[in-house]
């Protein structure tokens, strides 16, 4: 966070979870995020996303590991969609874009 802080970039996370359940799960590891956890149980947005992953061997109505760098006009300038459920951006890549993005 400290990296994405500095760059002035927000972070929220999407769950293709029911809120009750993200919510009680948090609860339960008395987990707190310095960012917003979002939930998405009818899927609406990780099917609009084109991450939804209706069936597969290691996932069932979920989403794949998805990262989206969208400026503050709401375009999506990085997208990376990882191709099982253990895929991610490194944090690396997406902060080498946004300084793109941002002329810095």
């Amino acid at each position: 966070m400290p990296e994405f802080e500095r760059e002035q970039i927000g972070v929220a996370v999407i769950l293709a979870q029911a809120c009750a359940r993200i919510r009680s799960a948090l609860d339960r590891r008395q987990v707190r995020y310095p960012f917003p956890v979002l939930c998405d149980p009818d899927r609406i947005v990780i099917k609009r996303y084109g991450v939804w992953y209706p069936w597969g061997f290691d996932g069932f109505n979920t989403a794949h590991p998805a990262s989206f760098l969208i400026d503050a006009a709401g375009c999506i300038r990085y997208a990376f969609v990882g191709s099982t459920q253990f895929a991610r951006t490194p944090v690396a890549r997406v902060l080498d874009v946004a300084a793109h993005v941002s002329g810095a």
